[in-house]
């Protein structure tokens, strides 16, 4: 691997909350960084324009990595905005004059992608993590958005997918070998027991702490989430399985209507919305279950967390998952947005607890086998 001391790197990032995609880049900036590297992190707030920054930025900070703040950047697209954001992200460029440029998020790609050209940059990567024509979308949409991935790729050197769903589905037209598969890979981590972990996220909860069987969902709440789904199809198993309680850790912008849709179904004391839980993954041994409902995905970490941490897994065939997740081997699998199927899955797990078991042996073994952070950061930075 080439020598990253006295590289200069800038990673762009659209929002600054944490996630899977915001996990990403921390681990690659705190890599560079210490290898060397002259590293910063431009990127927006948690939400609306002007809105301040989020975990990421407080992580980069405590780890002696530059922060550079555009207050413009947020996930929804306005056409005056964005040019706004391009001349912000300009200027960062010319006060940076970075080698590599890395991006990351579809939004951020392809404004990030022009102005990395404008400014005659040597090396524009883009992460893709997950492509956003593959969300449920009218056909107008699909194909606009898909011309403006497929400009990404164009002006990008190098396009990272890190799933063989996303590596397949990239919008590479006269680019394909731009394209390369990297898989997120993770770290080993300790995990607090089962107590410890029950103990820390429902300290004031004594109607979760109850509950002998925990379906836990760590997820931002947002709509690509399927959060929803998991309600209504936990509305369904409830009736089977007196003894389990839904588990959500995260905050987002459907905190709102997720918490109006546990009281039209009367699950106060039933479904649980814990909130932010930060390094929520080392408390995995608090679940039963670990439940993604996710209706758009790339390779999610936190799927592979759940996976080193040997849980049960139920989890819809999208993005990168079923690459992840083998029907019946080693997990469960669904389709999107089937209240009906997930509900089976549910009731099927919490009352034959020994498949449970089986599939999440299954999964710690092939996940700390086949997905590793050290092999994703070998990969990524060949492409620097």
């Amino acid at each position: 691997m080439e020598s990253l001391a006295g590289k200069r790197i800038l990673f762009v990032i659209t929002k600054s909350n944490w996630g899977g995609a915001q996990s990403y880049v921390f681990t690659l900036a705190q890599h560079c960084h210490a290898q060397g590297a002259d590293v910063a992190v431009a990127l927006g707030g948690t939400g609306r324009p002007g809105s301040e920054t989020g975990m990421l930025a407080a992580r980069l900070a405590e780890s002696g990595i530059r922060t550079l703040s555009i207050p413009s950047l947020v996930r929804d697209v306005s056409f005056f905005r964005e040019w706004r954001v391009l001349k912000e992200l300009r200027e960062l460029i010319r006060e940076e004059r970075p080698d590599v440029l890395h991006l990351n998020s579809s939004k951020v790609g392809s404004i990030g992608a022009v102005a990395g050209r404008l400014e005659k940059l040597a090396r524009i990567v883009f992460t893709a993590h997950g492509w956003p024509h593959r969300e449920p979308r009218n056909a107008f949409m699909k194909a606009f958005i898909w011309i403006s991935s497929w400009a990404t790729v164009l002006l990008s050197h190098a396009v990272i997918a890190v799933s063989e769903k996303d590596y397949a589905t990239t919008p590479s037209l006269f680019s394909k070998k731009k394209v390369h598969l990297v898989h997120n890979g993770i770290r080993e981590f300790p995990l607090k027991s089962r107590e410890e972990a029950r103990s820390f996220l429902a300290p004031s909860l004594p109607d979760l702490a109850k509950y002998k069987e925990w379906i836990f969902m760590p997820a931002e709440l947002t709509r690509n989430k399927g959060i929803d789904i998991a309600m209504r199809a936990f509305a369904g198993v409830r009736t089977n399985v007196d003894s389990a309680a839904l588990v959500i850790a995260g905050e987002g912008e459907e905190h709102g209507a997720l918490a109006r849709l546990i009281d039209s179904y009367g699950m106060q004391k039933r479904a649980f919305l814990l909130g932010f839980v930060p390094d929520v993954h080392l408390y995995l041994a608090a679940a039963d279950i670990f439940l993604m409902a996710s209706r758009k995905e790339g390779l999610p970490l936190a799927l592979l967390e759940a996976g080193y941490a040997g849980l049960p897994v139920i989890a819809t065939k999208v993005g990168g998952i079923p690459e992840v997740i083998q029907h019946e081997k080693n997990g469960l699998l669904i389709e999107p947005d089937d209240v009906d199927g997930l509900a089976d899955a549910l009731t099927r797990l919490l009352l034959n607890p020994e498949e449970a078991q089986k599939y999440g042996k299954e999964l710690k073994c092939s996940v700390r086998e086949k997905f590793s952070e050290e092999e994703m950061l070998k990969k990524t930075l060949a492409l620097y």
